[in-house]
This record gives C-alpha cells, structure tokens and sequence, in this order.
C-alpha cells in the first residue's frame, strides 16, 4: 500500500489548504493546494512518490478536497473579528467581541465605528485601538 488521504486543513485564505498523507511507514507528507474556479493547483513535487496531478489517487483526493472547500464555502458564519492592516490590536488581545457580537477594547469598553466605507473598520474613541468585523 502507497500514501492515504489522512488529514485536510484549512489555511488563512479563500480555497488554500494543507493535505497531509500517511505513507506505508507511518511516516506523513504534506501538500498544500489551492481550489479555484480554474480548478485545483498543487505542486506535483510535494505528492507521494508515483503520484501525479492527473493520477487516480490523486483525482480522487482533489474531489474530497473540492468538497470540503464547497461546504466551507456554503457554511453560514457570523463576523469574525480581525486586525486591520498592520495592526496587532486583536492579535494581542487588546480588542475582543463583547457579549453584544461587537467590537470591545478591554481597557475602555465599545468600539465606534471607524467611518470606512466598507462599514467594517472600528476603533477606540480613548486609546485608538483598531478593528475589522467582517
């Protein structure tokens, strides 16, 4: 028996994921692939060996990953909280979700609206500490 399916994660970004395979030994390899609308890319390099892009166990691992990114694509979740570019303010901890689904700086309290035009950034009126909500 060659290398199994053994695990897909989900990566920071649309259709990016890590598929990891168990080889004969026990031993595990990972590839990371992209799913778009032209398809699914993958470097051919990062397969187990004798497998290919067009391989069969590799079409059948593309269809598993497809589906996964399909119910991924079509699960309702609420906004998640995020930083705004070059800032570190939710990272540290510094502005969480409040018990209302808000924005919170956890030193001074609601978050106003920042006046984006996406309607998504926050900050704080006292220390500026920033959001995104989306």
């Amino acid at each position: 028996m060659g290398a199994v399916l053994h695990r897909i994660e989900a990566l920071p970004g649309e259709g990016r994921y890590a598929v990891t395979f168990r080889r004969a030994d026990g031993s595990e390899q990972t590839a990371i692939v992209h799913v778009s609308d032209a398809g699914l890319d993958v470097a051919e390099a990062s397969l187990p060996v004798g497998w290919t892009s067009t391989s069969d166990e590799f079409r059948a691992t593309a269809v598993t990953v497809t589906t996964f990114d399909e119910a991924r694509r079509t699960a309702s979740i609420g906004a998640t909280l995020r930083d705004v570019p070059g800032g570190w303010d939710v990272s540290l901890g510094n502005v969480v979700l409040g018990e209302t689904g808000q924005p919170v700086c956890i030193a001074h309290g609601d978050l106003a609206p920042a006046g984006d035009p996406a309607g998504d950034a926050y900050a704080c009126p006292e220390c500026d500490a920033r959001a995104l909500l989306r």
